[in-house]
Parts: structure tokens; C-alpha cells; sequence
């Protein structure tokens, strides 16, 4: 009876080892040592027993494989649920360099057994740099290079990344079956590892380790002598990583009142990071709030919004959640308070694909942010901030129906570019990159001047 082939998740440092293994030594899992030339593979430590094997593919996100976190989980809140060391760069654990962090958020894919890390601090300069996804997809064949910090044949916890050569077998419109060899197999604590082709001299990322029936592995079954592996395709991914690292929101926005925008970071972990504005630089981040992880693309709890509501001269938080409902939290200067209540009924407003959307900008000059409400139909309407709410609206400008997510003609941006204290509309044409200000007349928006193509 053919046996199936085994999960990789999990490489224990304590369980016990019984077995005694017949079979030849290697030198050890997925071939031999390495020490250059992949300077973006990642030890991933799940909690103090779990660890696999994970690729740097964006500054501040490691791709690794979901089943890496089997058992251990992921929280409500899209955190690890255990605690989750990531360590790139060192390709010998035992020396120094390379960077050691903490994962702060994971975000699994919905149909394949992949998931992307999202580590503290962002990875950047020459030593250690990101790997391309490929393009295309493994071909029958093809020789592939795969690495891990998994067993080997004779070490439990190898301190060394290890690489070697695999073929491509067949594939699927998901995955990607690979042949090993007697000194070329995948084993515990190699899932989530790259399988990577050289293009014009430098890697690129075709597949990630997912299972393997371990022949040869230090712990497996001594019968077992197939080496081959079925991996996770990502050549065709590229568009969904992207879209993960972009969910990580920028707003610029004056929390300090100095009357200079700072940046105010939404990161996919909950937290609202404010970066103040330094005058040549940005400063370290500052964590203003917290649990806001569903609240970055509108689509799930709702959105956030930051805006001078009140007439401090400091951005205040705006919650808008997916029930309609608009608070605003006060800038009370190092986090904002519990919120107050100030309109309701736009539930249909998040993201611009169903009635419409909002936008939230001082219109009247009075220093303190308005609502802003720009329908599918095109209209864009003004509410005037009452000092607790907004009122009824009043008709500023028509035809911008297609200008409502950024996909169709292009979008709406809304702020102060004559200084006169009256927020402005930008209009950012997509078909040809042009941007122009329609300059606020009071009760509408003129004609517009165009300021830059991009």
C-alpha cells in the first residue's frame, strides 16, 4: 500500500528519538552546508519547540508555508498564537549578523498551503535582500534548488542551512511534485523552505516545501525510501503578495499640532504607529492604539480615517465601522479616547464599490474636519462638522461616478493646497496619470488647474 506523504510542520528540539537508521549517511537534509547566496532564507521558530524553514520576499514579510503553524494557530486577531522568532540572513545559527525578530501578524492564503509573516521591523540595505517570485511556472525537468534548516540524516537540530538539487516531476494548476535523490531529501523543519531557479545569475522563488515522505530523515520511518517532495506553487502569486504588503495603510496627518504632517501608520497587527515629522526625517514609530487589525481595507470590520475633528489643530481617529455607525476618538496627545457617536447609516460607504465612499476634510475653513460624501452616482455632497455631529449635507460637485475606487477613471483626494485653510479636491486621472486641484470656492470646487502628471 502506497503510504501518503507527510506534513512538515513541526521539528522538535526535545521529542524522543527511538529509531536507529540503516541507510547510507549524508552529508545532511537537502544535500550539503551553505553559507552564500541565499541570504533571504529564514529560520521561523513557532513557540519553543516548532520551527520551519521561510523566504524573505518583501522588506518586512517572510513567505513560509501555513502548516507551519498547525497546532500552534493563529489568532482572531491574525497574530501568531505562539510567540514567533524569525531569523534571516544567518545561514550558520551559531555566528551573529543577519536580523532576529518577532512575527507580528500572519496572513494565511485562502486555497494554498502557504502563509505570509509579517516581521517587526522592515529588512533593508545590501546584505540581506528580498527574492523575486518567478513568473513562470516549473517545468518537467527542470532542476531546482531547495533549502531548509531542517534534520538531516544524522543531526536533530542542524544549525546550518543546507541546499540541494531537485527535478521537477509534474505539477499542478497548485503544486509542484519534486524527485529527490540519496543526498537530496526533505525532512522535519524544511516546510515553508524555498525551491528556487537562477535567472541571469540570480534566484528566483518557483515553490515552498510542503510535504515529503522524509526517506532518510533522521526520525522517520527506516522503511521509507522515497525522497521526493510535493511543494506549493507561487509563481503566480506575485499580485496576492503585493496586495498583503500594501494592506499595511499610510496616512499622512498632523497628530502633534505642530502644523506639519506626520505619518500614521495602520499596521496589519491592530496598531495605529505614529511617526511625527521631524522636519528632514521621520522619527521612530509611537503606538497611538491598538486592535484595529480588521479595519485596514474595508472589507471586513470597517475603516479608519484620521482628520482634525474637533479644532485642536491634532488629528483626531475616525471609526468607521461595516454596522454604518461613524465615531470619533479625541487625540488626547499620546493615545486616543474611548469615542464618541457622531452619525450612522453608512455602511454601504467602506469602499467605494457598493453606494459610495467617504472622506473627512476641513471644507469650510472653520479648522475643524467635515464629512465628505461622494455617491456612486457621481455627486459629492458636503456635511457640515456641528461640533457633535454632521448635518444634512449640501450639493458641491457631480460627475465623478467612476472616479470612486481607483480601478475605473482614477480617484478623489481631498486637502489644502492653496493655504487659505479650506481643503481642496485633487483629481487623479489614472488613463493619464495627471493630477489636478479644483480650488474650493466656498460652495463648490472650480474648474480646476492640472499640477502634475505622474
Amino acid at each position: 500500500m502506497t503510504k501518503r506523504s507527510h506534513f512538515l510542520w513541526a521539528t522538535s528540539a526535545v521529542a524522543a528519538f527511538a529509531a536507529v537508521l540503516t541507510t547510507a549517511p549524508a552529508n545532511a537534509l537537502v544535500g550539503t552546508p551553505t553559507t552564500t547566496g541565499l541570504n533571504f532564507v529564514a529560520k521561523i521558530n513557532v513557540g519553543d519547540k516548532t520551527s520551519c524553514t521561510g523566504s524573505l520576499v518583501a522588506e518586512q514579510w517572510v513567505l513560509t508555508a501555513a502548516s507551519c503553524f498547525t497546532g500552534a494557530g493563529i489568532s482572531t486577531t491574525g497574530k501568531p498564537a505562539l510567540p514567533t522568532k524569525v531569523t534571516v540572513g544567518r545561514s550558520d545559527l551559531t555566528q551573529t549578523g543577519g536580523s532576529v525578530q518577532s512575527a507580528l501578524a500572519l496572513v494565511p492564503h485562502a486555497e494554498r498551503d502557504l502563509v505570509l509573516v509579517r516581521l517587526s521591523e522592515r529588512i533593508t540595505g545590501p546584505a540581506i535582500t528580498p527574492v523575486p517570485l518567478a513568473s513562470t511556472p516549473a517545468a518537467d525537468g527542470e532542476q531546482l534548488t531547495k533549502a531548509g534548516f531542517g534534520r538531516t540524516r544524522t543531526e536533530w537540530v542542524p544549525t546550518k542551512l543546507h541546499a540541494g538539487t531537485f527535478t521537477v516531476a509534474s505539477r499542478t494548476d497548485t503544486t509542484v511534485n519534486l524527485n529527490g535523490s540519496d543526498t537530496a531529501t526533505v525532512c522535519q523543519g524544511d516546510a515553508g523552505g524555498p525551491a528556487l531557479r537562477t535567472v541571469d545569475g540570480s534566484p528566483q522563488l518557483v515553490s515552498v516545501t510542503s510535504r515529503s515522505w522524509q526517506g532518510g530523515c533522521l526520525g522517520a520511518d527506516p522503511a521509507e525510501t522515497r525522497t521526493g517532495a510535493v511543494d506549493t506553487r507561487v509563481d503566480d502569486l506575485a499580485d496576492w503578495v503585493k496586495e498583503v504588503v500594501a494592506r499595511e495603510k499610510v496616512t499622512p496627518a498632523d497628530i502633534d499640532g505642530d502644523g506639519k504632517d506626520d505619518l500614521v501608520l495602520q499596521r496589519i497587527d491592530g496598531s495605529v504607529v505614529v511617526h511625527r515629522n521631524l522636519g528632514t526625517s521621520f522619527g521612530p514609530g509611537t503606538v497611538m492604539s491598538s486592535g484595529w487589525g480588521r479595519f485596514v481595507t474595508g472589507t471586513d470590520l470597517g475603516r479608519l480615517y484620521f482628520a482634525d475633528v474637533t479644532g485642536d489643530n491634532k488629528a483626531d481617529l475616525i471609526v468607521h465601522t461595516n454596522d454604518g455607525n461613524i465615531a470619533v476618538r479625541k487625540n488626547m496627545g499620546t493615545h486616543f479616547d474611548g469615542g464618541t457617536h457622531w452619525s450612522a447609516g453608512w455602511g454601504r460607504f467602506l469602499t467605494g464599490t457598493d453606494l459610495g465612499r467617504l472622506y473627512f476634510a476641513d471644507i469650510t475653513g472653520d479648522n475643524k474636519a467635515d464629512l465628505i460624501v461622494h455617491t456612486n452616482d457621481g455627486n459629492i455632497a458636503v456635511r457640515k462638522n456641528m461640533g457633535t455631529y454632521f448635518d444634512g449635507g449640501t450639493h458641491w460637485s457631480a460627475g465623478w461616478g467612476r472616479f470612486l475606487t481607483g480601478t475605473d477613471q482614477g480617484r478623489l483626494r481631498f486637502g489644502d493646497t492653496t493655504g487659505d485653510g479650506k481643503a481642496d479636491m485633487y483629481v487623479h486621472t489614472i488613463q493619464n496619470g495627471e493630477v489636478a486641484v479644483r480650488t474650493n470656492m466656498g460652495t463648490y470646487f472650480n474648474a480646476g488647474t492640472r499640477m502634475i502628471t505622474l
